[in-house]
């Protein structure tokens, strides 16, 4: 049986997929998505009888269309959810759902917000504007970082081994690419470039005065920009080839992100998205239903079955206390969530925290620290570009890196990958890194750490790399104890639990975890009041929702899944608690947690580079006892770290282990018993191994 899917522009009651949540005060259009059995003949002879026109159906989605309604206003406030109740009792109509208009923003940052954040404070190429690309050049950058390590993403050392995007097709979604821009032309992709704004094939961006189209062709030339051209900088993939989806540069609805996403799988392999749903601190959206079936037929037939790859920005809402776990693309278990890290090894201001975003990337900071170069407008070239629309796309290069590397790696392999490789040494000095149940360090702010692209390489090594196990899918209820709905007002909390074998003995066994999800339904007065987080049986404690300041939405959480990376590699076995709480101890909203339930994702067998983790050992304890005035005690604990790291093949000598031993033995410099406990559990180990003693 043939299953197509049609729109028809007007609006109809929505049949959500699970944890499908869209914006909460939009206009519906007059176009229809539905599905229907039978064909296009069959979408035609409903279309008629029902009255709608069929527009087209989609490249993208098979046997999926969309249909318009012409006595149903262009746009509207109310929702014509009699229409869509008619055609979603015709037994020929699986699916009916009236589209309606969605924001979504670009991740960079305006001149306007860069002006508030005002402080005080071997393979060479010939490119004018590579010395400027600090990111690319730590032999070159002046370092201002206390630990007097250098920005550097390893990717020079990917060209010395002549692996540079070769055969690799990169697609940045978003306001168009200027196809003729000279450092993108001769890496040009058309058959990876759709303009989904105007239907046609060419995504040249709309020219204006003010140059508001320019975030695509600068996304795509971090990615592609062509070397020794004499012309801008150079991309992290020079020789990957690019192409632009447009579909920014106008209404955006559930019906185009769904045909965008998934535009030409079988061809590109990489798509870079830069956007998302209003990073304004009180947004709570994802994928709309054909979005979201879309990035599943990405992944599942993409790339011939091994899924393509999404790069996608966390978001810059980190100066309204967004929180990423509200935006339900980059939480999605299929993205890869690239968060910003500065040119100093700091978050920066504008960054969101949450405990979905996997990796980070460089972009800017403050204004005493680098941009991103790029390709810009009218075939110029820019050192301006920022926010995490700038770490998505340098991200996306280093991922057309490893798939030069390796083609045969799958999208769960590629997670994995970063996982493991991911440097924290970069960015130790921030806040908020701790150790989960296997050993991986990991942090709300950058995930597991400065992505490596050597270290990616390297591990991906087709001659050694084994490819991970068949992601297994673990559906836990709730303690028959924890009782819903459940109460919840200011100053008090409510706590779940859930006991799991991780399905033992059944197809769907789970020993060693990926992501995990709470799906939860919540309804509270004051949306932004609401703090969670869950405990592993491991111990580890992961925040999977933190407060927002702006959200004074009184709609709660409908099937919302909170999504978590934190305790990759741990096993799941033993009771899971979640907590929600208002922690504020004012107010007199009210609510209640009405389910709760826990997904569990990754696989029974270990994968094999799992076995060996380089346990990074209360680094948040360490990076607790710099002292800004000592800095031989300081060079001391980041020498150790290294050694932990792996990142250095060091040993200690006996005034260097001696310093350490009188950091120990003074009561006034670790008061921490656990700290203490640790440090001399450490300097036993270097003792034991170092040569000098």
């Amino acid at each position: 049986m043939v299953i197509g899917i049609v729109f028809l522009t007007a609006f109809s009651i929505s049949v959500f997929h699970h944890g499908v949540i869209l914006a909460e005060d939009n206009h519906y259009a007059n176009e229809w998505a539905v599905e229907i059995a039978g064909g296009r003949d069959v979408a035609e002879e409903v279309a008629k009888q029902h009255g709608y026109r069929l527009v087209r159906e989609f490249q993208s989605i098979p046997d999926h269309y969309l249909l318009e309604r012409s006595d149903v206003p262009f746009r509207s406030r109310r929702s014509a959810d009699h229409h869509t109740k008619r055609l979603s009792e015709d037994s020929r109509v699986t699916f009916a759902e009236q589209q309606k208009d969605i924001t979504r923003v670009k991740r960079d940052l305006s001149d306007r917000d860069i002006a508030r954040r005002l402080v005080v404070s071997g393979h060479t190429t010939q490119d004018p504007d590579l010395p400027s690309q600090w990111y690319l050049n730590p032999e070159d950058t002046v370092s201002d970082r206390r630990d007097g390590t250098r920005a550097d993403l390893k990717v020079k050392e990917c060209w010395r081994m002549n692996i540079t995007g070769k055969g690799v097709v990169v697609t940045i979604l978003d306001d168009g690419l200027e196809r003729e821009h000279p450092d993108l032309k001769d890496n040009y992709d058309p058959d990876a470039s759709y303009d989904f704004n105007d239907n046609d094939a060419d995504p040249t961006p709309r020219y204006d005065i003010t140059n508001e189209n320019k975030h695509g062709t600068r996304c795509g030339g971090e990615v592609s920009m062509i070397a020794n051209n004499n012309n801008c900088g150079v991309g992290i993939a020079f020789d990957s080839r690019i192409g632009g989806v447009r579909m920014l540069d106008g209404r955006v609805t559930d019906t185009l992100e769904g045909e965008a996403v998934s535009f030409n799988r079988t061809h590109i392999d990489i798509y870079s998205a830069s956007w998302g749903p209003n990073d304004d601190g009180k947004t709570l959206e994802g994928p709309g239903n054909l979005a979201a079936k879309a990035l599943e037929l990405g992944i599942k037939e993409g790339r011939q079955g091994k899924g393509v790859l999404y790069a996608w920005a966390s978001g810059n809402g980190g100066t309204v206390g967004d929180n990423c776990n509200a935006d339900g693309y980059t939480s999605s278990i299929y993205t890869i969530s690239v968060s910003s890290a500065t040119q100093f090894g700091n978050s920066p201001w504008y960054a969101e925290k949450c405990a979905s975003t996997i990796t980070s990337a460089y972009s800017s900071g403050a204004t005493n620290e680098g941009k991103i170069v790029s390709s810009d407008l009218h075939g110029k070239c820019t050192h301006q570009h920022t926010g995490t629309s700038a770490a998505a796309p340098l991200a996306a290069g280093i991922l057309a890196l490893l798939l030069e590397r390796n083609p045969d790696l799958t999208w769960r392999d590629v997670q994995h990958i970063i996982v493991h490789t991911s440097k924290v040494e970069p960015l130790g000095l921030e806040k908020g890194w701790y150790v989960n149940g296997v050993g991986y360090c990991v942090n709300i702010r950058f995930g597991f750490g400065l992505m490596d692209a050597k270290a990616m390489i390297d591990l991906a090594d087709p001659k050694t790399w084994q490819s991970v196990g068949e992601q297994k899918k673990c559906i836990v209820e709730a303690e028959y104890s924890s009782g819903f709905p459940k109460p919840l007002s200011p100053g008090h909390f409510i706590e779940v639990t859930f006991t799991t074998n991780g399905c033992a003995g059944e197809s769907n066994e789970i020993n060693y975890l990926e992501h995990i999800q709470v799906v939860i339904d919540l309804d509270y007065d004051n949306r932004g009041k609401i703090y969670a987080e869950v405990v592993s049986p491991m111990g580890t404690i992961t925040p999977l929702f933190l407060e927002r300041k702006n959200d004074k939405s009184n709609k709660g959480f409908k099937k919302w899944p909170l999504m978590s990376v934190h305790n990759w590699g741990e096993n799941p076995k033993g009771i899971w608690k979640f907590r929600v709480s208002d922690r504020s101890q004012t107010g007199n909203e009210k609510g209640q947690l009405k389910n709760a339930t826990l997904v569990l994702y990754g696989t029974k067998e270990q994968p094999a580079h799992q076995q060996y983790i380089s346990k990074c050992n209360n680094l948040n304890k360490f990076v607790e006892l710099y002292s800004e005035g000592d800095n031989e005690s300081e060079t001391i604990l980041r020498n150790i770290f290294d050694k932990l790291q792996g990142t250095k093949n060091k040993t200690f000598s006996n005034s260097e282990l001696a310093k350490l031993q009188y950091l120990l033995n003074d009561e006034k410099s670790i008061t921490d018993p656990e700290v203490k406990a640790s440090l001399n559990s450490i300097l036993e180990e270097l003792n034991e191994e170092n040569d000098d003693i």
